[in-house]
């Protein structure tokens, strides 16, 4: 685990914490340590790894924009909303944006073709989920909005999900879709792992997919 970018000597995997920091670091050194991140990432690296276990703010995460060559990218939780830093990040294979209260436009994400593990919680609400449906080499999906509030995040619809036929597991926990249809769930033929929140008029019943699926625990 590192806290400063001093720490960093080439390697290809990390976790970081360089937020939250405490008494240990005066306000002014706690920027300082950001700054210095936010100057490291703007530029190439070796990373093929990075995640962050702290608070992620917007500035750093519009660093990552330096590191298109990530295979792996892990966000605790931040304040971030645009997320066109990850669209050149064209290698991707696994991606966890958790704690993403301000996402609201998930298009910037049409591009990451080669991801096959997606996380994307916390949300309030997303309008549109379409975009993921460009992502042909996803098998591993979860969406969902405040767990640990909890607070539900609301997407308008999951008709994207037909798209994606080659899913394997499938979790929408802490989530409403808006227009009540469930029924993209039946039509994922290599689904092994499925759950999803119980809505009230939900089509078809949360009892009914349940019977249909291979629910998960």
């Amino acid at each position: 685990m590192m806290t400063e970018a001093s720490e960093y000597d080439g390697q290809s995997e990390i976790a970081v914490s360089c937020t939250q920091l405490g008494t240990a670091y005066t306000a002014r050194l706690a920027k300082k340590v950001v700054a210095e991140w936010v100057e490291l990432l703007k530029s190439p690296t070796p990373l093929t790894s990075l995640q962050f276990t702290s608070r992620t703010p917007k500035r750093l995460f519009a660093a990552l924009a330096g590191q298109p060559q990530l295979l792996r990218l892990v966000v605790k939780w931040g304040d971030y909303e645009d997320l066109s830093p990850v669209a050149s990040m064209t290698s991707l294979r696994h991606l966890e944006l958790r704690g993403a209260t301000a996402i609201s436009n998930v298009a910037a994400l049409a591009s990451l073709t080669t991801l096959e593990l997606l996380a994307l919680e916390g949300f309030r609400s997303i309008e549109d989920l379409s975009p993921l449906g460009n992502l042909r080499a996803l098998t591993d999906l979860e969406i969902g909005g405040a767990w640990m509030t909890p607070r539900n995040g609301h997407v308008s619809s999951i008709r994207f999900l037909t798209d994606l036929p080659q899913l394997e597991k499938v979790l929408l926990h802490t989530l409403v879709v808006d227009d009540l249809d469930y029924t993209p769930l039946l039509h994922l033929p290599r689904l092994r792992s499925v759950r999803v929140m119980k809505v009230r008029g939900m089509q078809p019943s949360h009892d009914e997919l349940r019977r249909q699926l291979p629910w998960s625990a």
